[in-house]
């Protein structure tokens, strides 16, 4: 196998043309990957923070991962900031002409706009009672 170097988009290829290790430049990424990046990381601020209220109103942690950690804030929006940056990372390092990355990430979104929802009702079912 000859792997050669195209010095015009720094990646890597083998003779056949396959792309063994793809250019990670910010110019290549597809403008929605980036929106769907930031959709991810929001939606998690957003998912911790409506916890955090809901849970001084006397609601219950629902996801027993991050009932220990809800006690403060710093350790829940760390863990779902890393959380997001990897799945951020992993969304640009895809294949551009791969759809399923994007796919993924749409419907982990989805989850998380479900879950921002619910607490946000919960934020007002307790703040009215």
């Amino acid at each position: 196998m000859i792997r050669s170097w195209h010095k015009d988009n720094d990646s890597v290829s083998d003779s056949s043309g396959t792309v063994l290790f793809p250019s990670v430049v910010f110019g290549d990424v597809p403008v929605r990957r980036l929106y769907l990046a930031a959709a991810i990381l929001v939606l998690n601020l957003c998912d911790v923070l409506l916890t955090r209220a809901v849970l001084d109103r006397g609601g219950v942690e629902g996801n027993p991962l991050m009932a220990g950690l809800m006690e403060g804030l710093a350790a829940p929006l760390g863990v779902k900031a890393i959380g997001a940056a990897v799945v951020g990372i992993l969304l640009m390092i895809s294949p551009v002409d791969s759809k399923f990355a994007e796919r993924a990430v749409v419907c982990v979104a989805g989850l998380y706009l479900g879950i921002v929802m619910w607490n946000t009702a919960m934020l007002g079912i307790l703040s009215l009672g």
